[in-house]
């Protein structure tokens, strides 16, 4: 899913004309939006998730701070949230509001 994130995140950044910006800016904007990005995918997953399972989740990383990614998405995936969708609404949004698309509304 990283590279598919960085290809996403490189083709908003050159629709924005920011593709001919110098490497090293060009790299931080880049790291910038994609912890923005991933931060907001991941907001919207829990946000959609039961609460039991939001319990359970927070359960688990305050008993492990080194919980895995996998152990993660085992919750995720029995919570019966459909993350890919949710993810794939996220990225839309995500794009349209930082190419000035977007119409912000309570959804």
């Amino acid at each position: 899913m990283s590279d598919d994130l960085d290809n996403f995140i490189d083709e908003i950044l050159k629709e924005k004309g920011m593709d001919k910006a110098i490497d090293d800016v060009y790299d931080e904007l880049h790291a910038d939006l994609k912890a923005r990005l991933l931060d907001q995918i991941d907001r919207a997953v829990v946000t959609a998730m039961p609460e039991d399972k939001i319990d359970e989740l927070n359960d688990l990383l305050d008993k492990n701070p080194n919980t895995t990614d996998e152990e993660i998405q085992k919750i995720v995936q029995s919570s019966g949230v459909d993350a890919v969708q949710i993810t794939a609404k996220t990225l839309l949004r995500f794009r349209d509001l930082y190419l000035g698309n977007a119409i912000v509304t309570g959804n």
